[in-house]
């Protein structure tokens, strides 16, 4: 994952923590767990190790950058509509000045994706690659990767194919409940 502007993060943490010397890396995988987790783009200390005594929040984004592989090079998508091979997480941190204490506002609800689209996701397959490697067109792909797609309307032909070129069992169509994307 690559992290941008890691700067800003190392002052928060020197700012506001009791321990002079924090261990970033550390705080950064609690940070990566936590986006991976909730999809929040807010990182909040916990209030018994800040100097205040107060939690401390810090915001970044979670951007991703999306790549075709042609040649054996990886080459920026941007229109995506195309088909993408692979992406990258990049978390960017933004020099806000100082933290600010957790708000209570609730977090905007997460964009879902089917058990179809989760489990392309996690393949690193495009759209277009799974067409190509399952035989399935493009359009049905897209449809049956609808947030609301009823997966058992699957024709069990095309299923099987589809599973087969994402190298997982026919089974986790059905029992993979709709998930929110940890690095879309």
């Amino acid at each position: 994952m690559e992290v941008i502007n890691l700067s800003c993060f190392e002052t928060f943490l020197r700012e506001q923590l009791k321990d002079p010397e924090p261990d970033t890396d550390a705080y950064l995988e609690q940070l990566i767990i936590h986006w991976g987790e909730t999809g929040a783009e807010t990182f909040t200390l916990p209030p018994e190790a800040t100097r205040s005594g107060t939690g401390a929040s810090i915001s970044y984004t979670a951007e991703a950058r999306y790549f075709i592989r042609e040649g054996g090079k990886e080459i920026p998508v941007e229109d995506l509509s195309e088909g993408y091979d692979v992406y990258y997480p990049v978390l960017v941190f933004h020099d806000s000045g100082s933290a600010s204490v957790p708000a209570a506002e609730p977090a905007p609800a997460p964009v879902l994706l089917n058990p179809l689209a989760l489990l392309r996701h996690k393949s690193g397959r495009s759209r277009k690659t799974l067409a190509l490697l399952s035989g399935v067109a493009e359009e049905k792909l897209a449809q049956y990767e609808q947030p609301d797609y009823d997966m058992r309307t699957i024709p069990l032909g095309e299923a099987s194919d589809i599973t087969k070129a994402l190298n997982v069992h026919a089974e986790a169509l059905l029992s993979c409940a709709p998930a929110a994307p940890r690095t879309l």
